[in-house]
């Protein structure tokens, strides 16, 4: 089966509105709607859609006369607010750190430094580009 994407998703793939693309697939053929029937109690229908991602590719081919395959970005995490944020940090460090056999204090300083570096200057969408470089491991050496 096809990855199934959210209203938002496909919005974002088009570039319109949420309810332009519920107008535009609500009845079309392999789409998945999770919301509330018109049942006569309320005036509107809540609609929660699940649309293959073939469904969109095939409308987009339908529109423009050419293979169309397209690519949805990884939806972000949705973080919320934590007073013990703190708590939480050190715990998963020393977790990672108890299992990569790590005792060495200039290293859990270089990650902090590390951190506070990625949270202060670089978009989040690049954390993990970075993170995966090879001049972590180099700049790494010089305090082991």
């Amino acid at each position: 089966m096809s990855e199934l994407l959210t209203v938002a998703q496909v919005a974002f793939v088009l570039k319109c509105s949420e309810d332009t693309v519920v107008r535009r697939f609500e009845k079309r053929t392999g789409i998945i709607d999770l919301g509330t029937a018109n049942n006569g109690r309320r005036n509107r229908r809540y609609r929660v859609l699940r649309i293959p991602k073939t469904v969109v590719e095939k409308y987009l081919v339908e529109r423009s006369g050419a293979a169309v395959k397209i690519e949805v970005p990884a939806s972000p995490k949705q973080r919320r607010k934590s007073p013990n944020w703190k708590n939480i940090a050190i715990l998963n460090l020393a977790k990672i750190g108890k299992q990569n056999e790590c005792e060495d204090k200039k290293v859990y300083k270089r990650i902090a430094e590390l951190a506070r570096l990625l949270a202060a200057k670089v978009p989040e969408d690049d954390w993990a580009d970075i993170c995966t470089g090879d001049w972590l491991d180099e700049e790494e050496q010089e305090y082991e």
